[in-house]
């Protein structure tokens, strides 16, 4: 980022962060004449609804599918990552950089066509509105000219993947086609880049060789690893899940692993319901830890959501199930918004706000 952008960014991170700092009743009713626990705000790391808009014909003024507006206000939500997704199919030769532009454009359309949306790089989070995030999913276009992924995190994404469903020339997919290679030379270059330039890797559609490789380079930039949209595959034996080793090094990192709602990353299966996805936070929480997990719904992301969790508007449901089964209200708001908040206010070591520099 330039450094204007930059100190919006960071401003908007930490408004938000404050405003859930204030101590909360841990569970349990309220002591009669007491006022009742506010909601439980969300931060989300991956909502498709630019997918929908963009390449699907959906109306920008989100009147439909998982994210409606009225859904988003219903579930209690105070952020959200809105994906720049270059699909593999764009172009017979694959995505070019110049849709991402594209993409971005008609982010931008959707933010101004709903005033529940913060703009991006809003300098502070206000009570009943949005703040918005980028990322880009799957940026194998990239290859094309790494320096042009610059830009981008200037105008402030914050989250980016090597590739989505197949295998790019930065890095293997988690399901594309068998490779004897995890990040490519280009990609570790790519990957320095982004992290030099203070974004974050997103790890939830590559390899497990390209997680590996990623390794290393992340500590060396004194990174946290992310998963946007992924869950464990201890409970749901797909190669989009982390194994267990994978949030192990998550958590040392200090990074964290959205909650993905697709029923088939959540217990394996076409079909699953609410207490499918607390068993998927029971796991990744007793393996990562709780400061380690965070949401990642993929919501309008064309997934089969749970019995339960329809909508944006469920969250408060999920919430509620969690701090019944004995979760206490401070770690629910550490899944639902803080843990995702820390991840999207980080920046490299000695960075500065102010000026925008880097190690």
């Amino acid at each position: 980022m330039n450094g204007r952008a930059r100190a919006r960014a960071l401003i908007a991170v930490t408004c938000a962060a404050g405003a859930l700092a204030a101590p909360q009743p841990t569970r349990g009713d309220p002591p009669s004449g007491a006022a009742p626990e506010p909601p439980v705000p969300v931060v989300d790391l991956h909502v498709d609804v630019p997918w929908q808009v963009h390449f699907k014909g959906r109306d920008r003024r989100l009147d439909e599918g998982h994210a409606r507006r009225e859904a988003l206000v219903a579930g209690h939500y105070l952020g959200i990552v809105l994906p720049i997704y270059l699909p593999d199919q764009a172009h017979p030769d694959g995505p070019k950089i110049e849709d991402a532009s594209a993409i971005l454009a008609t982010i931008e359309a959707i933010i101004a066509a709903n005033p529940v949306f913060l703009p991006l790089g809003a300098a502070r989070a206000e009570p009943g509105k949005v703040s918005t995030f980028l990322s880009i999913e799957g940026a194998g276009a990239f290859a094309a000219d790494i320096a042009q992924i610059d830009r981008f995190i200037a105008r402030g994404v914050r989250l980016i993947s090597p590739n989505h469903a197949k295998n790019s020339l930065l890095s293997s997919s988690a399901t594309g086609e068998p490779a004897a290679y995890g990040l490519t030379e280009l990609g570790k270059r790519f990957c320095e880049r982004v992290y030099d330039r203070g974004a974050l890797i997103d790890v939830s559609h590559i390899s497990d060789a390209a997680f590996a490789d990623l390794v290393p380079i992340a500590a060396a930039h004194g990174a946290p690893i992310v998963a946007t949209h992924s869950n464990a595959r201890a409970v749901a034996n797909r190669p989009r899940n982390l194994t267990d080793e994978q949030l192990r090094l998550i958590a040392r990192s200090g990074g964290v692993a959205g909650l993905n709602f697709h029923a088939p990353f959540v217990n394996g299966t076409s079909e699953a319901d609410i207490d499918d996805v607390v068993a998927q936070v029971d796991h990744m929480v007793r393996v990562a830890g709780v400061d380690h997990v965070a949401i990642g719904s993929d919501f309008d992301g064309g997934i089969v959501p749970p019995r339960g969790l329809g909508d944006a508007s469920a969250l408060p449901s999920l919430a509620a199930r969690l701090m019944r089964r004995g979760m206490s209200r401070e770690d629910v708001m550490k899944i639902f918004s803080q843990n995702a908040l820390r991840i999207l206010g980080w920046r490299p070591a000695g960075a500065s706000a102010a000026s925008g520099a880097s190690p």
